[in-house]
């Protein structure tokens, strides 16, 4: 899959609404059974950093999405010079997720430099960055079908711990 990346670099991609952290490929089994269901191993991982949507959505006036899409392109692009946004680890807490016809295992995990992230935006967009709960999408019903935890009521709402195999969490470096 040929990812959209941004910022002139090749650590941080931007497609579907969402400004990404793309990881390797992951060494977790091709298929999980979770409540009775069988659930797919994605064709690619990453992390969701910034829901460009959905702040477009919220600051958007008059029609200019576009304007306001790109303003948060370029502050995240401006952010990363002296902020390192990076994968650290899975934090050991996989969740089942559910929205509609869609199911799937996701992983919490850390990232550096989040927080000063929501600091840089508020000081230099005046745009208000939610608390992004950082996961990795690790396995979906639906080929590639992913759901949107985009907030900490989202992570509530949508999803709840659950027991991974051995296997997973042995790859995920939780044991």
């Amino acid at each position: 899959m040929t990812k959209n990346y941004i910022c002139n670099s090749s650590k941080y991609a931007y497609g579907k609404g969402y400004i990404t952290l793309p990881l390797p490929l992951l060494d977790i089994p091709e298929t999980i059974t979770v409540e009775g269901q069988t659930l797919y191993r994605k064709s690619s991982f990453h992390v969701s950093l910034v829901c460009v949507k959905d702040l477009v959505s919220a600051n958007a006036v008059n029609g200019n999405d576009e304007v306001i899409e790109q303003s948060i392109l370029d502050c995240f692009c401006s952010a990363i010079k002296s902020i390192d946004i990076s994968f650290l680890n899975f934090s050991g807490e996989p969740r089942l997720a559910k929205d509609g016809e869609r199911v799937t295992v996701v992983a919490l995990c850390d990232v550096s430099g989040m927080q000063e992230l929501v600091k840089y935006f508020t000081h230099n967009l005046n745009i208000q960055l939610p608390e992004q709960p950082t996961h990795v999408t690790l396995y979906t019903l639906q080929p590639d079908a992913g759901i949107g935890l985009n907030s900490p009521e989202d992570m509530r709402s949508k999803s709840t711990q659950i027991e991974v195999p051995e296997s997973v969490r042995v790859s995920l470096g939780l044991e």
